[in-house]
């Protein structure tokens, strides 16, 4: 994880002449700052320059620069605009800037300003609170929201002592520090709050009632309290109408649920509400988009979800712009999450590494986000049996889940069930001392389940948990407190059948007894009897033929040639056939004589299955009229399933079992199926026994048949025998197929989906009306990792020639770097650019330029304080209208937006509104200028009428 980023301190001030006068004056209101420039009557707009951004101003007029600052609060670039005031030699330049956080006052016009005045008392009835909001595109840092906590907090509890909760200011900082601490995820302690907050904002008519019901909604949610929190969200929904936020809510809650329709709907509305609200791409479309996504995730549609959650990612990181940001971190998780699902676990894993990292350092190394996060970590890296870094992934994992404020034991018992498995499972050695690791963890999980839990069969499942680690662990006498704690919670649990754990227990028990006793000694240290040592991933390709080593000591089973031979007689006598829906009385009997559940409990679905996922692939056996086995299966279009075995319990069952899944087999491999899976626990007790003697290989509970292309068990040796036989041609490579089209290219087609279009066509419309999707933005690869916002360069600007376009990159002293120091990257449509100074990487980063260039004719050019970089036009002669695409994207999507969107049938006046929220400064000179004109001539029609 990265440091925190220590601050720099200013060397002691040196005794300064006195300072010149400074070239503006400023003032500010509760939303605006004024920076006034006197410039005279002979500067015009042409010999003017004025770039305004999220924190920095500058300022030149006529070549000579005024004013090149960081300012001392975040404005909002696309209000903010210059103007002209007075005439004569008074005639003034004056730069409005439109605050981020309104009311909040600034202290200085400049960052230096701000820093170098007293810092304000936390505690003075004045101070304002909204100072200490988190920005939304500030780089999130744990470290300033823990400071900010501290001081929230103690302003709460003195301003509720001595002004009570009816007071506005009490209110006001109360809800600072819940927006505060919901970042870091301190839910319990705002639930506390909240409890005599919501009855006194109940009782007021104002805005503090919603925040309220709002802020106590959000954190039941967050408490996975769904049931709780949905009906506070339709009360709000009752209250302020529906809206983007609050639909995508209630959307995510329905999701939770599991009603997925209701789910998808809300989400869909909260779609058109961001389009109406914000525009095209922006708001919290990423949180719908993820939210979409889950939903048709939730549905076992992994393939279709993934392109959606893979937009709401990288709107994200569009958003982040380089720094680490949670929302992008979640939204990795849940493309992880489908990766894994779909077998591609190095690109899960990639996700997954990136978003701990970035939860470390926007919420803290031990925020619940971040045990989650390690969590799935471990859970991918042990499938892909990377032992020793799943190990370490799963304790950081066990540990911080631990820690949660709103903890969850089935979540712990994963985390524990996992560990164990990693240290015993698919291993030729196990040193018993390692699981000594994990009980600083372990015991301090059970003074929680003491103390907090229910004394129920819940709580003794932890202890028999912990008390088989503290066995494994050599800690005998511990162990045997924890199982007979255990036994008893266990035998007065009358929900489920408990016996078999409580014969686990006593076994263990009496495994502890002997070893204290000493009448058996269990090393620390042992190797696992029969295992091998682990393939390396090389190794794991191809078919693998194994030595058979004679040993005396292994008793071979012996084989009764007469009883084979009846059961292979038992078997021809059975007639083999596709199974029908008119199977279904028989496959009923052949349920109850097996003394197990159907699967496919009606009719309707059995023949539903049949006719769907199990078409052509369920087979059945007949002997005397009378159904006397059935395989079901079902396809995913790349693996068959085998989801449950039945046969009656005649001489010849096993032999039935396996013919039965023979003919399975040989299906699937006619559809083009990669394998059969099937799950042990559906061909009943023995099932595993079964499939191994088949000669098919388990991988975490699910037994998989030999790949449909590779050669059978035995199959060589029966080559070989009959090597002399003419060889028939060879059987072409079937390919995979999904309605109809080969399963490459039919999930290839999903990869590439418009989302937009998709949704629009299936509310019925034509998909043709939305624009092309935003091409996405370059990716520089390693050059472009571990880029810290605060050395982003700002500082630039850019003109352009017929034939090519060139950017301005201040820096002092580039031309005293080392020629290797200074790398530029360019791509198709993006050039970064980075120099390295001081131990520190300043960069700055183009990725969507507005139009292609020459890579390799563009170049870069060193001068002393700056760094010219030459971009040569793909296009010679055609104009950019801009430095990126920003601008052309925008013509179109409003286009868009004027034909079938939120702007169809708008007023003149809202046209131009949007017109000014996307223009650059002079362009909103010219509007405004045409929105006064506008209103002066209503008032003169409104004036003409009323004296009429």
């Amino acid at each position: 994880s990265l440091a925190p980023v220590p601050r720099v301190r200013r060397a002691e001030k040196q005794p300064q002449p006195p300072a010149m006068a400074k070239p503006y004056e400023w003032s500010q209101t509760d939303a605006e700052v004024a920076v006034r420039f006197t410039v005279g009557a002979s500067v015009g707009k042409e010999k003017l320059k004025v770039k305004t951004e999220s924190s920095h101003l500058t300022v030149t007029v006529e070549g000579n620069v005024v004013f090149n600052n960081d300012l001392a609060g975040k404005v909002d670039v696309d209000e903010s605009y210059w103007s002209f005031d007075g005439s004569g030699d008074s005639r003034a330049l004056v730069v409005t800037l439109y605050k981020k956080k309104a009311k909040v006052e600034w202290r200085g016009l400049t960052k230096e300003e701000e820093e170098d005045a007293p810092a304000p008392d936390v505690m003075a009835p004045d101070f304002d609170v909204m100072a200490l909001e988190h920005d939304d595109d500030d780089p999130e840092r744990v470290e300033e929201q823990e400071q900010n906590e501290i001081k929230l907090e103690a302003r709460y509890k003195k301003l509720l002592e001595e002004k009570g909760l009816q007071d506005e200011s009490t209110l006001q900082t109360f809800f600072a520090l819940f927006d505060n601490c919901i970042q870091l995820y301190r839910l319990n302690k705002l639930y506390n709050y909240l409890q005599d907050v919501v009855p006194a904002c109940r009782k007021r008519n104002d805005k503090y009632k919603l925040k309220a019901v709002q802020a106590l909604a959000f954190v039941l949610w967050k408490q996975s309290k769904f049931r709780e929190a949905l009906p506070l969200f339709h009360e709000m929904e009752e209250i302020l109408g529906k809206g983007a936020a609050l639909c995508e809510n209630i959307a995510h809650t329905y999701n939770s649920l599991g009603n997925y329709d209701k789910a998808e709907d809300y989400f869909r509305q909260s779609l058109k509400f961001i389009e109406q609200e914000h525009g095209f791409n922006k708001g919290n479309r990423g949180g719908v988009l993820l939210g979409l996504g889950l939903v048709r995730d939730r549905l076992g549609k992994h393939r279709e979800a993934l392109p959606v959650i893979k937009q709401a990612y990288d709107f994200y990181k569009e958003r982040a712009n380089g720094a680490p940001a949670s929302l992008q971190a979640k939204a990795g998780i849940s493309c992880a999450k489908l990766h894994a699902k779909l077998g591609e676990l190095s690109k899960a894993e990639g996700y997954i590494r990136e978003a701990v990292h970035m939860y470390e350092v926007t919420c803290g190394e031990t925020s619940p986000l971040t045990a989650s996060a390690y969590h799935e970590l471990g859970k991918c890296l042990w499938a892909q049996r990377k032992r020793d870094d799943a190990q370490k992934a799963l304790a950081r994992a066990y540990e911080l889940e631990a820690m949660k404020d709103a903890w969850d034991l089935v979540t712990l018992l994963e985390i524990h069930n996992t560990l164990m498995d990693t240290h015993l499972k698919e291993t030729a050695n196990i040193n018993r001392a390692k699981f000594q690791d994990y009980f600083k963890t372990s015991e301090f999980i059970t003074q929680r389940v003491r103390k907090n839990l229910p004394q129920d069969g819940n709580a003794a499942v932890y202890y028999k948990a912990a008390a088989e680690l503290k066995a494994w662990g050599g800690k005998y006498e511990e162990a045997k407190k924890l199982f007979s704690e255990a036994i008893p919670l266990f035998r007065a649990e009358k929900a489920t059948d408990c016996s078999g754990l409580i014969q686990g227990c006593e076994d263990m028990l009496a495994f502890c007894d002997r070893n204290l006793q000493g009448t058996q000694n269990s090393p620390m240290d042992f190797e696992v009897p029969g295992k091998a040592v682990e393939p390396s991933p090389e190794e794991l390709d191809g078919p693998k033929i194994e030595e058979v080593v004679e040993d005396d000591d292994v008793v071979m089973e012996e084989v009764d040639p007469a009883a084979e031979e009846a059961q292979s007689a038992a078997v021809a006598a059975h007639e083999y056939r596709l199974a029908q829906p008119g199977d279904f009385a028989g496959a009923m009997q052949l349920c109850m004589s097996c003394g197990c559940k159907p699967l496919l409990a009606d009719e309707a679905s059995f023949s539903r299955h049949l006719k769907g996922a199990g078409a052509q692939l369920c087979w059945a056996a007949v002997l005397d009229g009378r159904l006397s086995g059935l395989a079901l299966c079902g396809s995913d279009g790349i693996y068959g399933h085998m989801l449950q075995l039945l046969v009656t319990s005649d001489a010849g069952e096993k032999a039935l079992q396996r013919s039965l899944v023979e003919r399975c087999m040989d299906s699937c491999r006619e559809q083009g199926l990669r394998g059969l899976h099937a799950n042990p626990t559906a061909a009943g007790d023995f099932g595993g026994e079964l499939f191994e003697g088949m000669g098919w290989q388990a991988s975490h509970f699910v037994y998989c048949s030999p790949p449909m292309n590779a050669p059978v068990p035995g199959a060589a040796a029966a080559a070989s025998s009959s090597s002399a036989a003419p060889s028939a041609d060879p059987k072409p490579k079937s390919k995979l197929r999904r309605d109809g089209e080969e399963t490459g290219e039919y999930y290839k087609a999903w990869d590439k989906v418009n989302v937009d279009k998709a949704l629009v066509e299936e509310d019925g419309h034509d998909p043709s009306i939305v624009p092309e999707r935003v091409v996405p933005k370059e990716d520089f690869g390693e050059e472009d990792c571990g880029l810290d916002m605060v050395t982003k360069i700002t500082k630039y600007s850019w003109d352009q020639s017929k034939q090519t376009v060139s950017i301005y990159l201040s820096f002092d002293g580039a031309g005293q770097l080392p020629d290797d120091d200074i790398v530029c990257v360019f791509k198709p449509r993006g050039v970064l650019v980075v120099i390295k100074k001081g131990g520190k990487k300043h960069w700055y980063k183009m990725p969507n330029l507005c139009q292609d260039i020459d890579v390799g004719a563009s170049t870069r050019k060193i001068k002393a304080d700056s760094v010219v970089v030459k971009l040569r036009k793909a296009e010679t002669g055609k104009t950019w209208s801009d430095l990126n695409d920003d601008k052309d994207r925008y013509q179109k999507q409003r286009e868009y937006r004027l034909e079938h969107g939120d702007l169809k049938g708008a007023t003149t006046e809202q046209l131009l509104a949007d017109m000014y929220a996307n223009a650059n400064d002079e362009e909103r000179a010219g509007l405004r200028d045409a929105m006064r004109v506008n209103r002066q001539k209503r008032e003169e029609e409104a004036k003409g009428s009323r004296a009429a």
